[in-house]
């Protein structure tokens, strides 16, 4: 828990209770106007950045709870492991990380932190989230809308149908139309559940922009430094229920189908006025991820992967000829397939998904092929 910034630290250590009037980031304390003074006079602090406690407080809660000194050594942090992901004090780095390769002091980390990559980084995908979640809540609306249209015009088909005939289909109308209702009803029920869901997430992404912007004009580099990891945990978990909620079944597009008995005019027979159904289909929302896809860690530290760790899929199968003996193939920009057929003396070209499209006879075997794309004028 970072110190208490209500009262002058200086003073609570002399069991004086004065309220402090400004907040020193680099002291991780606060000071009143005498303590403010002689801490400015002092050669070991007078470069020290302090601020108004009434600008620190502005901060989000989370980044006020954050200390800065070690815990277990009660020692202000001095550098950051990156093989450990964690900041250290001189003791830590001595009991610790001795053997740790890749440390780094925090003053040279935390320099110009509003402004790094890092930084930018999440406001770009919180901003993106943010944006994604609209997309997806305009979609849901429009698909609500969709239901109500589709259902009106639904019952006007219905009612045009019942001028046909007599009052023998009374009954029978009004068990259609309950069942369109009841269809739109629990549709309707579970979209509504969903853009609630939507609007909790769109809440808790706008609340940790302004999270951000209250960082970046009220924390020091140092408390920025630390809580853009809180920040990135955050942004990452919110990631994950934006796609959760794209990947779930209600985000599929509901519709109301109706299918008319072809012997309704042939009232004396008909049991029953048609079908009323619901439709699904999949929706047209395309997630938009910057180039990353991922908030990037402030301090990266990745081990490169051996060709023994990578693992293979399979993504499509092709059938060809059971005669075809291919000796080479190649994938043009357009996504077309090409493959020597080298016993048959022919090129085989198939389209993307994998159906055949042509062939091209040739006068030879042919053990392979090449795609060159840029035009080489003939001899």
């Amino acid at each position: 828990m970072a110190s208490n910034w209500t009262v002058c630290g200086v003073c609570d250590f002399r069991n004086i209770k004065k309220a402090s009037v400004v907040w020193c980031s680099e002291c991780d304390e606060g000071l009143c106007d005498e303590c403010s003074e002689q801490h400015g006079a002092v050669k070991s602090s007078r470069n020290h950045s302090v601020m108004p406690v009434t600008e620190y407080q502005k901060q989000p809660s989370k980044v006020l709870e954050i200390t800065q000194t070690c815990q277990k050594h009660q020692e202000h942090y001095q550098t950051f492991c990156k093989k450990h992901d964690c900041s250290c004090c001189r003791r830590c780095v001595i009991e610790t990380h001795n053997d740790c390769k890749d440390l780094t002091a925090i003053d040279d980390i935390v320099h110009n932190i509003k402004s790094s990559n890092a930084f930018f980084e999440v406001e770009q995908i919180l901003a993106e989230m943010l944006e994604n979640v609209r997309r997806i809540r305009d979609d849901r609306t429009e698909n609500l809308k969709c239901l109500q249209d589709q259902r009106e015009k639904i019952a006007h088909d219905i009612n045009q149908t019942r001028k046909m005939i007599n009052d023998h289909l009374d009954k029978v109308q009004d068990k259609i139309m309950k069942e369109l209702y009841a269809n739109e009803e629990n549709e309707s029920k579970k979209i509504k559940q969903l853009l609630s869901e939507i609007g909790d997430i769109e809440k808790g992404i706008s609340d940790l922009q302004v999270k951000q912007n209250n960082i970046r004009q009220h924390a020091s580099d140092r408390q920025t430094f630390l809580a853009l990891k809180h920040i990135e945990k955050e942004v990452s978990d919110k990631e994950e229920c934006i796609q959760s909620v794209l990947n779930g079944d209600n985000m599929k597009i509901k519709t109301h189908c109706l299918v008319i008995n072809k012997e309704v005019q042939n009232i004396c027979r008909i049991a029953s006025f048609g079908f009323v159904g619901v439709g699904s289909k999949s929706c047209k929302v395309v997630i938009r991820r910057n180039k990353s896809q991922q908030v990037q860690i402030m301090i990266p530290f990745s081990i490169s992967k051996g060709i023994d760790d990578i693992k293979l899929s399979n993504t499509m199968q092709i059938d060809l000829k059971s005669a075809a003996c291919v000796r080479g193939c190649i994938i043009l920009p357009n996504g077309k397939m090409m493959f020597c057929d080298y016993n048959n003396r022919n090129i085989i070209a198939l389209n993307s998904n994998g159906t055949h499209e042509f062939e091209i006879a040739l006068d030879t075997k042919a053990c392979d092929i090449a795609y060159i794309e840029r035009k080489i004028p003939l001899p």
